[in-house]
């Protein structure tokens, strides 16, 4: 990630032998695009990259060469990527057109002769600083606020402590006990009326 772009800006802009300075803004990160007004000399970039323990990757060979309508539409033209840490298996690949993550990357103009320098992180703006003979500074922008995080204590608590078990709401209505209805008396055998003889008399 690259800090204080305005500054970077500002410090470029006049620089002889850079024609343009760029922020280009991208979803994932926000570039510097540098584009020099003469060739880059590359003997001397390879040496103050392996000074900072990259490594110049070749990139985009197979593309380059294709006719110029067609390697636009499958090539964006970067010619080399500045990487660190990579296998002798992600130079292979990037030979065949993976790009590498990078710090920084070399593109070749489209629309003339010269090279434009993309820095992706802020050791590649080292680098690009190095090479022109600017003082490098460290950005003086603070990082971006973030949302502020729960303390860590909690965390810890809250992943440590048992899930809770569930309990009736208490706005619910409590539920009056049913009153059995009374048991009627079975209705007794009707009994028949009984006659007594009438006494003669």
């Amino acid at each position: 990630m690259i800090g204080d772009f305005q500054s970077r800006l500002l410090e470029l802009r006049f620089v002889d032998g850079i024609e343009k300075v760029e922020h280009v803004p991208y979803p994932s990160d926000d570039q510097l695009w540098i584009r020099f007004n003469r060739p880059l000399d590359m003997k001397k970039l390879e040496e103050i990259i392996k000074k900072h323990g990259a490594t110049l990757v070749k990139f985009g060979g197979l593309a380059s060469k294709l006719p110029r309508p067609l390697a636009e539409m499958l090539w964006d033209g970067v010619s080399y990527v500045i990487t660190k840490n990579i296998s002798d298996w992600g130079k292979l690949t990037a030979s065949l057109g993976f790009e590498p993550d990078g710090i920084a990357k070399i593109a070749t103009d489209a629309h003339g002769p010269y090279q434009i320098f993309i820095a992706t992180q802020e050791e590649g703006v080292q680098i690009l600083y190095e090479y022109i003979g600017l003082k490098y500074l460290p950005p003086a922008t603070p990082p971006k606020p973030t949302a502020p995080t729960k303390p860590p204590v909690a965390a810890v608590a809250k992943q440590v402590s048992p899930a809770p078990t569930p309990t009736a709401p208490t706005t619910a209505p409590v539920a009056k006990p049913s009153v059995p209805a009374p048991a009627t008396p079975p209705n007794p055998p009707e009994q028949k009326p009984t006659t007594q003889p009438i006494a003669q008399s």
